[in-house]
């Protein structure tokens, strides 16, 4: 996990935040620090 990453998953965490992503970075802390939704590039801009 990148450092980044790890910024996204504690603000997400810190805000109770569903995390919004493309790949599988996160998979490891879902449902343990927040819920992880996963979506297809193309999906990205039903959130805009």
């Amino acid at each position: 996990m990148g450092k980044n990453d790890l910024w996204i998953a504690s603000l997400a965490g810190l805000l109770d935040l569903q995390l919004v992503t493309t790949d599988s970075d996160f998979d490891h802390l879902n449902g343990v620090f927040f819920e992880v939704r996963k979506i297809e590039l193309n999906q990205l801009s039903d959130f805009f």
